[in-house]
């Protein structure tokens, strides 16, 4: 199942009866940096393991990890404190001191050669977004490639979130040719075809919306979030009976999900307009 917590906040869907949709991630949500954490190997090394201790602190319990974080920056923990705490920052949602410190953590991993300067970058990037600076995220995921380091996963998740900004700066040619380099990195990625599907339909290509959203059901078969979007393609092109079923099947697939509240508004809506 596709986390509402990953979902980005680029598509808002226009819906049934001209009544928008509560977007399913509002840009304060927007895709939360993953911490970054040395592998057993790299774990050996005193100043990795207390990085590894340091974001699972963060992660848990977001005040402590700044305390921890600063504490470990007084004490010289360098790049890899600060990165820690640009964790614990947007854990708490707090792009405005998140984004410089995963700044300065990335350019401090590079200063020492650290591989991990790409996602470092990455985090910067959607720290921005989530604050809302475009050119600023466009740029960071630009150094984040420009690192060459990144497996096909990850690139295409760097790609996946290029995507995003374009899609909010509503330049969709962009970002079509952003979820085009996703698709081919990682094909097996739901996520990417569901959002792919949901721009075709915002921009009127409901053939290939058609497409990529049934890709993304065969990835995630159960998932509400692209239940919901076959409901609004299937309406879009004027096919009720598929709209209310796929409406139905998120309300079931996420009963608690922002996906099937979306859903529930829809087919209440539906079944006004058919008693009038």
């Amino acid at each position: 199942m596709i986390s509402s917590l990953l979902l980005p906040l680029l598509i808002q869907s226009a819906t049934p009866f001209g009544s928008p949709v509560e977007p399913v991630l509002r840009p304060s949500e927007a895709r939360t940096p993953t911490p970054v954490k040395p592998t057993p190997a790299e774990a050996t090394n005193r100043l990795d393991s207390r990085f590894n201790q340091c974001v699972d602190q963060a992660a848990e319990d977001p005040g402590n990890g700044l305390l921890a974080a600063n504490k470990w920056q007084i004490e010289g923990g360098g790049y890899l404190a600060r990165n820690c705490l640009g964790f614990a920052y947007a854990e708490l949602q707090n792009w405005t001191k998140a984004v410089p410190e995963f700044v300065q953590s990335a350019e401090g991993a590079e200063t020492a050669g650290d591989e991990r300067a790409a996602i470092f970058w990455s985090q910067a990037g959607n720290a921005a977004l989530a604050q809302g600076d475009h050119a600023a995220a466009l740029k960071y995921f630009d150094f984040a490639l420009a690192q060459n380091t990144l497996n096909d996963l990850l690139k295409g998740e760097v790609h996946l979130d290029k995507a995003r900004v374009y899609v909010a700066l509503d330049q969709y040619a962009q970002a079509r040719e952003e979820f085009s380099i996703v698709h081919k990195l990682v094909p097996q990625d739901p996520l990417g075809w569901l959002l792919s599907a949901t721009l075709a339909r915002r921009t009127g290509d409901l053939v290939r919306a058609k497409s990529d959203i049934a890709v993304a059901a065969k990835l995630a078969i159960t998932d509400p979030a692209i239940a919901l979007e076959a409901g609004n393609i299937a309406y879009e092109a004027g096919d009720v009976v598929n709209a209310k079923s796929n409406w139905e099947q998120a309300v079931k697939f996420g009963p608690d999900s922002a996906s099937a509240k979306a859903a529930k508004h829809y087919l209440s809506q539906l079944l006004t307009s058919v008693e009038q």
